[in-house]
């Protein structure tokens, strides 16, 4: 089976977005001592370690091989982004229990993890069949699950940046 077309970048500095052909890439860059550094740096205040951190396009991939959105083929997946739920990453895995849990099949949701600040979520679920858009598929998910939801992030070659492996959530990806 071919893995869903994402593309991920390096850092905020990556013009020149990669296609990811293995869901294990993804564990390998949650891996790198530097994401772990940046983000022991991003939760002591130092906000600006977030752009060297790698991300993830999850919806889609970039046909020609930049960073433009009205190039972006659907990979059939959006990214729900809940900010500041929890003041711990501890706070932001009891709100994955609370309102995702146990629903993960039922909902589409692929992969989660605790976001960079931890003070956040990064729920990534499949599409409903018949949502086209990235917003509608947030407004969604938020209605069905009672969680909030960051309405900036509509686009679909929008970037999520990553965390560390050991907040992850839930990974069907594999």
């Amino acid at each position: 089976m071919e893995f869903y077309k994402i593309d991920y970048i390096d850092s905020s500095f990556d013009t020149k977005p990669k296609l990811v052909t293995n869901p294990q890439f993804i564990l390998s860059l949650m891996r790198l001592p530097a994401v772990q550094c940046d983000i022991r740096n991003i939760r002591n205040g130092m906000e600006k370690a977030k752009q060297y951190l790698p991300a993830v396009v999850w919806g889609g991939h970039f046909l020609h091989g930049r960073r433009k959105q009205d190039e972006v083929e659907s990979s059939g997946l959006f990214c729900q982004d809940i900010d500041h739920i929890a003041t711990s990453p501890l706070g932001c895995a009891e709100y994955y229990k609370e309102h995702f849990r146990g629903r993960e099949d039922e909902l589409g949701i692929v992969f989660a993890h605790i976001s960079p600040s931890g003070t956040g979520l990064h729920v990534v679920c499949l599409c409903p069949e018949g949502m086209t858009s990235i917003a509608d598929c947030q407004r969604w998910l938020a209605s069905e699950t009672g969680s909030d939801y960051d309405p900036v992030c509509k686009d679909m070659g929008r970037i999520y940046y990553l965390g560390v492996e050991c907040e992850i959530l839930y990974n069907d990806l594999l």
